[in-house]
């Protein structure tokens, strides 16, 4: 008994430093805006909504979104959750874990991603970008102590950031329709078809660990255990909120946000 339970938290502990998919997926697009205090709704009639938004000349705004009534919706359980549930995890997280902790976790969760990036990376061609990810990945587990600490970043080596769905970008997918998914947030059909990418990957990681530990039982609490710690993390560092623009249009704004800056990544890669 005393065996497993030891097992249990040495799985936790490694989980701890496995990538998150991103969303959880990627870096967390940059969609902040200065709180104003005011909080509005997201119009859920597109057809007032385009009324007023041609009045007010945003049509720059205008994304290919098809499901525009559904992603609406998915969008405001996002925020309800985001309100009821997420912050207030989060700010228990901050609270019990100091800011170098919370580095700490990052630069470990950074670490074992670079498994990700070199898979991507070589798949991309981009053989430069492999040895970087390489070298930081050795540095980092060595040096670093497992990737507590990022010395290769120290040492001038900096961090590659590419994921599945940047893989299938360069390869010449476009975007698709623009989706909302639930809890994960902003996305498109190739960045969702990316995300599953990641989760298989995620999966075969966590798989090859329980085995390597004998880890029999009790896999799916474990899993959850890390996943709820990496997306605190994640949230943690992201300082949007929903429905604090002072803007109507906040969800196209937001649309328009991520979309663009998805076009950006591509293009970086």
């Amino acid at each position: 008994m005393m065996n497993t339970t030891i097992k249990y938290v040495m799985v936790l502990c490694l989980f701890l430093l496995i990538p998150s998919c991103a969303t959880i997926k990627k870096e967390a697009p940059d969609m902040t805006l200065p709180p104003t205090g005011f909080m509005t709704p997201v119009s859920h009639a597109p057809t007032p909504t385009n009324i007023m938004r041609k009045e007010a000349d945003l049509e720059f705004l205008d994304v290919y979104d098809p499901w525009d009534a559904m992603n609406r919706n998915i969008y405001s359980f996002n925020a309800q959750f985001d309100r009821a549930i997420y912050i207030p995890a989060v700010n228990i997280y901050t609270t019990v874990l100091p800011k170098p902790v919370r580095k700490g976790v990052t630069n470990a969760v950074n670490n074992l991603n670079e498994v990700n990036v070199i898979l991507n990376s070589s798949l991309q061609g981009r053989g430069e970008k492999v040895l970087r990810s390489f070298y930081r990945l050795l540095l980092n587990s060595t040096f670093g102590i497992l990737g507590i600490m990022d010395v290769a970043d120290d040492w001038g080596i900096k961090r590659v950031v590419t994921s599945t769905a940047d893989t299938l970008g360069v390869w010449g997918m476009g975007p698709g329709p623009y989706v909302v998914l639930p809890l994960f947030g902003p996305s498109s059909v190739r960045d969702s078809a990316g995300l599953a990418g990641d989760s298989a990957l995620l999966w075969v990681q966590m798989n090859y660990v329980y085995d390597i530990l004998g880890v029999k039982e009790g896999r799916t609490l474990i899993g959850a255990g890390e996943a709820t710690i990496r997306g605190l993390n994640l949230r943690s560092k992201v300082p949007f909120r929903y429905y604090q623009t002072g803007s109507p249009f906040e969800y196209d704004l937001v649309r328009f946000l991520y979309s663009t800056k998805r076009e950006l990544d591509i293009e970086k890669q």
